[in-house]
């Protein structure tokens, strides 16, 4: 008994520990902002898969929409961004969203979160920090930057 106590001991120890998602369920989405061209961007608070999570609306009348594509099963999100002009697509790409690393130890499988996913808009001047809720689902905060 007391050589498995030490070796669960050991175990513990050394195994890798995951980070938990780090935005509580209740944390607000942020207020629509507007960038140096005019154009504004909004969010969609607690986005899951298939939804859309956020907006930015140009002057010149096109529109940026980012969906969520959702993760499989221990895998990352997935984000889709698509650019619109009236009824015609002009760009589309899906980013991946950074993640923890899968562990497999003797107690199993643990899957991780997404971590905080940071991209950078209107030529340096604001943020877009893409989070994981405690309940799964995203959460997406544009910032502008201190000048």
């Amino acid at each position: 008994m007391r050589h498995f106590v030490f070796t669960l001991a050991l175990v513990l120890a050394v195994a890798p520990v995951t980070a938990s998602a780090v935005v509580r369920d209740s944390a607000p989405a942020s207020a629509p902002i507007t960038f140096s061209d005019g154009s504004i961007a909004t969010t969609f608070d607690h986005c899951g898969d298939a939804d859309r999570c956020a907006t930015i609306a140009y002057p010149n009348g096109e529109t940026l929409t980012i969906y969520s594509e959702g993760a499989a099963y221990c895998q990352p999100y997935i984000l889709h961004f698509v650019t619109v002009r009236g009824s015609s697509t002009l760009y589309e790409f899906s980013r991946t969203l950074n993640h923890d690393q899968v562990v497999t130890n003797a107690f199993g499988v643990h899957c991780g979160n997404n971590q905080a996913t940071q991209m950078t808009l209107d030529h340096g001047l604001v943020h877009l920090t893409v989070d994981e809720y405690t309940d799964g689902s995203l959460r997406f905060i544009f910032s502008p930057l201190p000048l």
